[in-house]
């Protein structure tokens, strides 16, 4: 989550780079309350959903599309923090509503989402979409002013083994490790070309009003013909072993 959030620092509204997270958040299935996002819309929430969304985490870092919304899903799922003076840790959420006084626990409607990207002593560093309109990072305190709560997504229930990769550590492929993806033409339909269109989006080539719904259609195989010839690869419209891997590769 955090290495795909830094990797998003620096994109903007102000010159469009901004509009590849809120098409991966409109490729979500199904769209959180049906609600397709617009390039101008409020998008903090959006950015940590997208983040999700990319690597396929989105049953437990809930997507939507606002702030009160989103911390509903965390209520119900148990996975919401009320204490302002908890210690977060990387990937981890936090909400900030920004009419509180200071005065007793803020119970209030919140504004904004980040992500905990890094804490040290009483120090939290923050990714955050819509930051000024931009991807930035942040620097708050614990306890701090205006924080609403937490948001902790069950990475846990999700891994695979008691020793975790460090954030930034990449981690060790095992040896004669391959998976066999299939080839994927016009008319093909399933969740192999929802996860082609997925990469697709993220890779700045959109794939129609429809977003990544599966159905390779005229629209997907015009991005998949954009992609190929971006990345000079021949262009035949069909995603082959050779499209698969420059996808994967970004």
């Amino acid at each position: 989550m955090v290495r795909q959030a830094r990797s998003w620092i620096g994109r903007r509204e102000a010159d469009g780079t901004h509009r590849v997270i809120i098409d991966v958040y409109n490729s979500i299935v199904p769209l959180p309350r049906g609600y397709r996002m617009r390039y101008t819309d409020p998008w903090c929430a959006a950015f940590v959903s997208a983040v999700a969304q990319v690597w396929g985490l989105t049953g437990i870092v809930f997507p939507e599309c606002a702030c009160d919304p989103m911390i509903a899903l965390y209520k119900a799922a148990g996975r919401w923090m009320e204490d302002d003076g908890y210690v977060p840790r990387p990937g981890d959420l936090i909400f900030y509503d920004w009419q509180d006084t200071g005065v007793g626990d803020n119970s209030g409607s919140a504004d904004h989402v980040g992500l905990v990207a890094e804490v040290e002593g009483r120090r939290i560093r923050l990714i955050e979409g819509n930051c000024g309109d931009a991807v930035c990072y942040q620097v708050r305190e614990i306890d701090g002013l205006y924080i609403r709560g937490y948001g902790l997504p069950d990475y846990a229930s999700l891994a695979d083994g008691e020793d975790a990769a460090e954030p930034d550590a990449e981690p060790e492929q095992p040896a004669g490790c391959s998976v066999e993806l299939p080839q994927l033409q016009l008319g093909d339909k399933g969740s192999c070309v929802q996860a082609a269109q997925a990469l697709l989006i993220l890779r700045g080539c959109g794939v129609g009003a429809d977003g990544a719904d599966g159905d390779f259609g005229p629209n997907t195989r015009a991005a998949v013909l954009r992609f190929q010839a971006k990345k000079g690869l021949d262009r035949d419209g069909i995603v082959g072993p050779v499209t698969w891997s420059a996808l994967l590769r970004g």
